[in-house]
């Protein structure tokens, strides 16, 4: 409407295709600031029963890595197979991925499986193979089992058939990871042509799938971190560009530096800049800071309801005066802070900039003690202490949104310098 040459359709069609902070990213082109580790998960899988585990931080693009690579690497006869790990069994999930594979809806590739079905799949018969393919998956009871569903699928679902294993960490119980880790053994062992991509919330694969195989001999580990700020702008810019339209330095540096460097907050922001620029009662070509402002403040409505609901749970209480230590938190670049360093660096600041007869700072032992108790279930155990005052988020994503909450709110942290 008010951005030059484009109609409403064609803006939507733009930003759904550059900017998705509720889905993940399934193309290389729109997944920025991760082409080296594509590249190396690409090199891993060309090795022999090499599988591929990504493990980071909730929130740092590690589904989004996932299926890219599995789209680079899964053969063009079919989509990867994507499995939620929800089920607290390990041998269920399995099942889970064997039935994915069974809708077809390409004709070509359709009639390539009914000539398997003829025949009958090595191992299974044709009856078996038949009642497999109509969806009557048997029950895994073993891990036996497991990999012989799996040749199954190898033969099945295409000529190089992908599975991604989401949210591994959910699935806590020690016993059913050791299931994991023995099939993922097997299948290598076995050679069995499916390549696997196990994605998890964690510091190490240790952490997620413990030291029951030799990692290095059947498992890539690749750790995610947040984004740098190169590709926390060159998400932004390639929005932009696509629409004919500019969003400033300035203005992608401080969504960088709000976003904390997860991905979802940089697309939901961007989305809502341009949805405002998009609105905008006169033609416009560079996003004003009354775009940038009504778009933070949009983006903290549209922002992930669990991540509102820590929030609320850690400020709304009979005091007021929670928000500001937050904020002063998630200041700065460091991940774990000192007492003292959070209120003599960031809380006085804040307050220097927000103190009112409603809102008066807090001396620093009080501050302290109100700082010490966030770490309590009254407070929904927001942040975690080290020891000796210091301090940290217990979910570094919280951070980001802490961040976008404050600038709303008229209050800029995280400024200094790119950190």
């Amino acid at each position: 409407m008010t951005i030059k040459g484009l109609e409403e359709e064609k803006f939507r069609q733009i930003l759904a295709a550059h900017l998705t902070p509720s889905q993940p990213i399934s193309s290389p082109e729109h997944l920025k600031g991760r082409e080296h580790m594509l590249t190396q998960i690409s090199r891993s899988f060309n090795s022999p029963g090499k599988h591929i585990f990504i493990h980071g931080d909730r929130g740092v693009g590690k589904t989004s890595l996932a299926q890219t690579a599995a789209t680079l690497r899964q053969s063009s006869d079919a989509e990867p197979i994507l499995v939620g790990c929800s089920n607290p069994s390990f041998l269920a999930i399995v099942r889970d991925a064997v039935k994915r594979c069974l809708p077809v809806g390409d004709g070509v590739l359709q009639r390539k499986r009914e000539t398997k079905l003829k025949a009958g799949i090595a191992g299974f018969g044709v009856e078996l193979t038949r009642s497999i393919a109509a969806g009557n998956v048997p029950d895994v009871e073993s891990v036996n089992d497991a990999v012989q569903l799996l040749k199954f699928v190898a033969e099945y679902h295409s000529t190089q058939p992908v599975i991604i294993l989401d949210e591994f960490d959910q699935l806590t119980d020690d016993g059913e990871r050791k299931l994991c880790a023995q099939m993922i053994k097997e299948v290598s062992d076995q050679r069995v042509n499916v390549k696997f991509i196990i994605c998890g919330i964690g510091s190490s694969l240790v952490d997620l799938i413990g030291s029951h195989l030799s990692t290095g001999r059947y498992l890539a580990p690749y750790s995610l971190d947040r984004l740098t700020h190169d590709a926390r702008w060159d998400i932004l810019t390639s929005a932009a560009t696509a629409m004919g339209v500019e969003i400033g330095h300035s203005f992608r540096v401080r969504i960088g530096q709000i976003s904390d460097g997860f991905p979802s907050y940089i697309h939901l922001i961007g989305e809502q800049i341009l949805w405002n620029m998009f609105d905008d009662e006169t033609e416009t070509s560079a996003c004003a800071q009354t775009h940038f402002n009504e778009g933070v403040r949009q983006a903290v409505s549209e922002a992930q309801p669990t991540l509102k609901a820590i929030y609320e749970k850690a400020t709304q209480k009979y005091s007021n005066d929670y928000e500001e230590i937050l904020w002063a938190l998630a200041d700065q670049h460091l991940m774990r802070r000192q007492t003292t360093d959070i209120y003599d660096k960031s809380y006085l600041r804040i307050m220097g900039e927000r103190s009112s007869s409603d809102h008066p700072i807090l001396s620093k032992p009080i501050f302290s003690q109100r700082l010490n108790s966030l770490k309590s279930a009254r407070h929904g155990e927001i942040i975690v202490g080290t020891g000796a005052g210091w301090y940290e988020f217990r979910e570094n994503i919280v951070r980001g949104f802490v961040r976008l909450k404050a600038e709303s709110m008229g209050i800029e942290i995280g400024v200094e310098g790119y950190g």
